[in-house]
């Protein structure tokens, strides 16, 4: 809890300003967002006025997969949006975490994010640039801090279709 705490506070004072995590979208009510960056694939739903929910699998360089299934909650008048997911249903552990997001520019949207267990610690940076209304590229950086492996960074770069 430690790491969540810390990872928290991390990204409220460096992340002000900066702002929508992959695979964080900017959704209508009833919209919906299909994925795929450099080795993870995900689809999101909004099912209200500020909540969001979704799916992710994540295919690791050592063989392994992480599966999560996520809500996000989008704090009123705010970028801000509390997360709360499970990672790897049955073995896994349960995560919260924030992500902030901004417009930097006419249609580009940065973001920063941090969820955490008493398991892991993962951060994300990166832009959402729309190209139309339905779809967006996407580039980040990722940093995973698993307790009991090696910790993992990634440059990834995908694109999203919204429907």
């Amino acid at each position: 809890m430690k790491k969540v705490l810390l990872g928290v506070g991390l990204l409220l004072s460096v992340s002000v300003g900066t702002g929508v995590a992959a695979p964080i979208n900017d959704l209508e009510t009833g919209q919906t967002a299909v994925g795929v960056l450099t080795d993870t694939i995900y689809l999101e739903h909004k099912i209200g006025t500020n909540l969001t929910i979704g799916y992710q699998n994540v295919d690791r360089k050592h063989g392994s997969e992480m599966d999560d299934f996520y809500g996000q909650y989008q704090l009123p008048f705010s970028s801000v949006r509390a997360i709360l997911g499970h990672r790897d249903i049955g073995s896994g552990s349960t995560y919260i975490g924030l992500s902030v997001s901004e417009g930097l520019a006419p249609r580009l949207n940065g973001y920063a994010s941090v969820i955490g267990s008493d398991d892991f610690v993962e951060y994300q940076v990166g832009a959402n640039l729309e190209l139309t209304r339905a779809v967006d590229l996407n580039a980040n950086y990722r940093n995973f801090r698993p307790d009991h492996y090696r910790n993992e960074s990634r440059l990834e770069v995908g694109a999203s279709y919204k429907f």
